[in-house]
């Protein structure tokens, strides 16, 4: 990486740095001060213009530490900000959590009642093949129209949890749903076809 390509320093690490030199200088200038010799008017003169340059370096380090304060009550300030940012995110992944076992809780129940109808259209079949006299027919016909009902019912319930689930934007749960009641539709279409068989 080059120089031109090397990232910006942060006001932060910057500020510390700018605080960091002027102490080294300040301390350097102070210990000059305290070794000079004091003997002759040209070490008094040049002792004083040290004792100068000190004063006028600590007005500027007292510049370089509320810099250095700023700098630091900026990043808290950020800090802050990204905290907040976060335990926002981290509420709407809880409510988005509860949303989905919810829509999953009911998923469930509607891929049980689809297993359950399953098995009662098998039973159905092979009732249809045993059956003979008109009686056994006519109590067929009443279980096909209640199957056909609860086969409606439950396609019904499949609509509404793909809509659900739609519109709080868990598709996949959405797309599966819909895809079970166009399978219920389906097969009770095929199961419709068997009622010409009790005459209705």
């Amino acid at each position: 990486m080059s120089k031109r390509d090397k990232p910006q320093e942060s006001t932060l690490v910057t500020a510390a740095r700018s605080l960091d030199e002027g102490l080294e200088r300040f301390e350097a200038l102070a210990q000059q001060l305290q070794d000079a010799p004091l003997q002759a008017e040209k070490h008094l003169e040049k002792a004083s213009a040290t004792l100068k340059a000190l004063a006028d370096m600590d007005e500027e380090l007292r510049a370089r530490v509320a810099g250095l304060v700023g700098a630091i009550s900026q990043v808290r300030d950020r800090q802050q900000t990204q905290a907040e940012a976060v335990q926002a995110r981290a509420m709407e992944l809880q409510q988005r959590t509860e949303i989905f076992k919810d829509l999953l809780v009911r998923y469930g129940s509607l891929g049980q009642s689809a297993g359950e109808l399953n098995v009662r259209m098998q039973e159905f079949a092979a009732q249809r093949q045993q059956a003979k006299t008109p009686e056994e027919n006519a109590a067929l016909a009443t279980s096909f129209q209640s199957l056909q009902d609860r086969m409606g019912e439950v396609a019904d319930e499949a609509q509404s949890l793909s809509q659900a689930a739609e519109e709080k934007d868990f598709n996949d749960i959405s797309r599966q749903a819909e895809s079970l009641r166009q399978q219920l539709l389906s097969a009770r279409n095929k199961l419709s076809l068997l009622q010409k068989s009790f005459g209705g």
